[in-house]
């Protein structure tokens, strides 16, 4: 099962992926994270580990497959027969705007059954995701 969700942001690639990639801001910039704990020290780079919580979903370890800055990092979780595998993708388009793509690949034998339940919900957090992202990414830095 597959989802995806685009969104263009007015902002520069680099900006938009210094937001993304900043993992442990998510609960400060989108409403479907609770938590982001860096199980692995930082910088992240592949082979990086995450605990992510959501609302409504079970806390889960997020293995880190790639990181290819500024453009791609994806990370995988296997939990009881599934795996989830999300991408989170920025491309440039030019004169300061960017393109955010993420997606989530859901793989394995109870996927037809799980799926039916979280198939709205996974829908309207990746929605709610893109909006939270483009929000931070359109909004001026904030000095550190």
């Amino acid at each position: 099962m597959r989802f995806e969700k685009s969104i263009e942001i007015n902002a520069p690639q680099r900006r938009v992926w210094d937001v993304l990639s900043d993992l442990e801001a998510w609960p400060r910039r989108i409403e479907t994270v609770e938590s982001v704990e860096l199980l692995t020290p930082a910088p992240l780079a592949k082979g990086g580990r995450v605990r992510l919580k959501q609302p409504k979903l079970p806390e889960g370890d997020w293995d880190i497959t790639v990181w290819d800055a500024p453009s791609y990092f994806e990370w995988t979780q296997q939990t009881s027969g599934i795996t989830s595998v999300a991408g989170h993708r920025v491309e440039a388009l030019g004169e300061g705007r960017a393109r955010l793509t993420l997606t989530l690949d859901m793989r394995g034998l109870l996927v037809p059954v799980v799926g039916v339940f979280y198939k709205g919900l996974t829908n309207r957090y990746m929605g709610l995701e893109a909006e939270g992202m483009k929000r931070a990414s359109e909004s001026a830095p904030t000095a550190a």
